[in-house]
């Protein structure tokens, strides 16, 4: 094969891929913006409620999560060796387990146990536990990244730990905080079917709201919330984009006296951190396990089989076609010498993760309904928007870790494109695609609120608990939830396995 054909059908991928994108992932989870245009959309007081209760609920649990995050990925980075790899799954399993699990969980443990009513609160507890991941994980890895010797240097002429958190380790951590921040909001602000669980009528989110309008048919006014929504993302993003480009923060002005007389509030912070990861992260987390313990009573019928075969065939087929364009997709973006194209792209993928899924769902049966397409077809595509971007990061970055001059040197030596793909490239990127084929195959069963958006007679796993929950058939929901549990925690193991290989 002579390196013209070769660079010609390069390009020919490099299209179909870039369409691919453009018009099957990108273009459907914006086209509900169009209704904008016309002024075929309509606000309620109903609707600025559920946006109220979103906007306060997502900032609340940002707080939340700013000040406990921070403080365990601090921990996390200092914590010795021997209790990381525990620490580190209690983090991470909740980001396994589908929310609509995750929300029973927490409705029976502070609903049923403690008498928490629905509202507000039970939704900022339920919440906190699936979004502070995002934070520890993005404030850990900044963290990481400082190299100690300016901690030590400082110790030694005599600044207290406070002081040499404030003045040297946040300014490097700040973007991780940023990150953190925006992944924690966005994704409150997106959560449908956890959610569902825990609302009271006066609470409705604005997420739950627009499944409803949906379902009731009100598309003007489903439409006016999804925009906002997706606005609302957008405008998170450029902030984020903005502050993380500022080198101008002041953190250096210091207060010897007052600092060094909080330093003791160190190990009460250590104190109150381990107790709120205690009280409320693990206990509601893991509760349903023990209401299966004391109510297990197993249940089997079609419609439970059905839920199952649909979800997971739905992440299987979402994952593996999602794969096939991801792999060309973030070569381009790692190799293209273009950095404001690369940078481009990288934001529409990132734009399209931050949507909320509901407003991406509802967006998304619009466009293709158009088409006339089957409900399963309609399903598949919605989910393979939302699960894209999770495959197309991990590779990107794999890639872009990966030194050009190893395919230079191959190239140099007579190897062609084919020979540098399955020889070179792909066993380094295999452990960045089966990590990211876990998180999108997991992220696929886990959505409620986009398949709720698109779907009227199919059931996944998360929709059958929900409506379970909704006949008040909890023992039924517990056990497959419970099932969903152990699930997880095997499909958490493999991507363990997977990094530790990375």
């Amino acid at each position: 094969m002579n390196h013209g054909y070769e660079k010609h059908f390069s390009n020919i991928v490099y299209l179909v891929t870039i369409s691919f994108f453009i018009f099957i992932i990108f273009l459907p989870a914006v086209y509900v913006l169009t209704f904008a245009i016309g002024g075929n959309f309509l606000l309620s007081d109903q609707l600025i409620n559920a946006l109220y209760v979103s906007f306060f609920v997502s900032l609340s649990v940002t707080v939340i999560n700013l000040i406990f995050g921070t403080s365990f990925a601090w921990i996390f980075v200092k914590m010795d060796k021997k209790y990381k790899n525990w620490f580190d799954n209690l983090i991470d399993l909740p980001l396994m387990i589908p929310t609509a699990a995750l929300g029973l969980s927490v409705y029976l443990f502070w609903g049923e146990f403690w008498s928490v009513g629905k509202g507000i609160s039970m939704i900022i507890l339920l919440h906190v536990i699936f979004t502070l991941p995002y934070m520890v994980r993005s404030v850990s890895a900044s963290l990481e990244q400082i190299n100690t010797t300016y901690n030590e240097a400082a110790s030694t002429l005599g600044a207290s730990i406070l002081t040499i958190f404030r003045t040297i380790d946040l300014p490097l951590f700040k973007d991780g905080v940023v990150v953190g921040s925006v992944l924690t909001f966005t994704r409150s602000l997106s959560e449908t079917g956890a959610t569902m669980m825990v609302a009271s009528a006066l609470t409705m989110t604005a997420p739950v709201y627009v499944v409803n309008l949906k379902k009731e048919g009100n598309i003007p006014e489903a439409a006016a919330a999804s925009i906002i929504l997706i606005l609302s993302a957008l405008a998170i993003l450029a902030a984020a984009k903005y502050i993380t480009r500022q080198k101008h923060f002041n953190f250096s002005t210091f207060y010897p006296r007052f600092e060094y007389s909080l330093t003791d509030l160190w190990k009460a912070r250590n104190i109150m951190s381990a107790l709120f990861l205690v009280l409320f992260i693990i206990i509601p987390t893991f509760y349903i396990i023990l209401y299966n313990f004391v109510n297990f009573r197993p249940v089997f019928n079609m419609i439970m089989l059905e839920a199952f075969i649909v979800s997971f065939g739905l992440a299987a087929i979402v994952t593996a076609v999602g794969l096939i364009f991801a792999i060309p997709m973030a070569y381009f973006i790692a190799r293209t010498r273009n950095e404001k194209i690369s940078a481009f792209f990288e934001n529409l993928h990132d734009i399209v993760l931050l949507v909320p899924t509901s407003a991406l769902g509802f967006s998304l049966g619009l466009f293709w309904n158009k088409l006339n397409l089957s409900e399963y077809l309609v399903l598949i595509l919605s989910h393979l928007s939302f699960t894209f971007p999770l495959l197309v990061k991990p590779l990107a970055a794999s890639i872009k870790n990966i030194e050009y001059g190893i395919e230079e040197s191959a190239m140099t030596l007579g190897a062609n494109h084919k020979q540098i793909l399955t020889t070179i490239l792909f066993p380094l990127i295999m452990p960045a695609a089966i990590a990211g084929s876990i998180m999108a195959f997991t992220r696929s069963i886990s959505e409620t609120g986009a398949t709720l958006a698109v779907s009227k007679n199919i059931k996944t796993i998360p929709v059958l608990i929900v409506d379970l929950v909704d006949q008040n058939k909890m023992f039924e929901a517990g056990f497959i939830c419970l099932l969903l549990f152990i699930m997880s925690f095997i499909f958490l193991l493999l991507l363990k396995r997977t990094r530790s290989d990375n």
